[in-house]
């Protein structure tokens, strides 16, 4: 399985013979943001075609609301209930997906795992999160900070947040026995990666830092 790393927690995962796309926000393709003006904006075409794409939580830097409909064209795009309802106000008829209650895709086998985004710093209410296990050894949390009950050795972890702290996400990956972190979501509210991956190599956990459009084999 490759796993290729576009800004924020937009990630495109290849098989054999398939290709996912996971929550393509608004950052992958704004100018006007961070990481815009560092003049590295991919274009929609770039993420076109795919066997299937998967969307956690209804936030516009995990769906672009101007943008997704191009993206996905007729391709068949998944999320929990809110999110259906948010592609739905945008045209876009999603597949609505269960806790727990995997599908396929192509050669990939999807468990869609809900857990709670990390909370709002003054208290203002976050969306239904919906992470997604791939073939059972690469999970992708989306906005997700806490989880009790699941194992998986590979996981991509958010990072970056004036509510998570750095102990919040080693405590995240240590309660999934995680063995590999791949951090997203650090593209707006700034955080260190190479940071985590120091504390977490004392842990006994590997932190594989990605570049935008750099992609690595698990």
């Amino acid at each position: 399985m490759k796993i290729k790393k576009y800004p924020q927690s937009h990630l495109v995962i290849t098989g054999d013979n398939t290709k996912i796309l996971i929550d393509p926000g608004y950052i992958t393709f704004d100018p006007s943001t961070p990481f815009g003006r560092s003049g590295q904006v991919f274009t929609v075409e770039e993420f076109q075609g795919m066997d299937g794409y998967l969307i956690t939580h209804q936030h516009a830097d995990h769906v672009d609301p101007q943008r997704i409909k191009e993206i996905v064209g007729v391709a068949k795009v998944y999320g929990n209930a809110d999110v259906v309802a948010k592609l739905n106000n945008l045209g876009i008829q999603g597949i609505q997906v269960n806790d727990r209650e995997s599908f396929k895709i192509g050669e990939f086998e999807i468990t869609p795992i809900n857990l709670p985004h990390f909370p709002h710093p003054l208290g203002n209410q976050m969306p239904p999160n919906t992470g997604f296990i791939i073939d059972g050894i690469f999970f992708h949390a989306g906005d997700g900070f806490e989880l009790e009950g699941l194992a998986v050795k590979n996981a991509a972890l958010p990072l970056g947040h004036p509510s998570l702290s750095t102990t919040q996400v080693l405590n995240f990956a240590k309660s999934l026995e995680a063995k590999l972190i791949i951090p997203i979501h650090y593209d707006v509210y700034l955080r260190d990666p190479n940071e985590l991956a120091k504390l977490a190599k004392q842990l006994g956990i590997e932190v594989r830092v990605l570049n935008w459009g750099e992609e690595t084999t698990i």
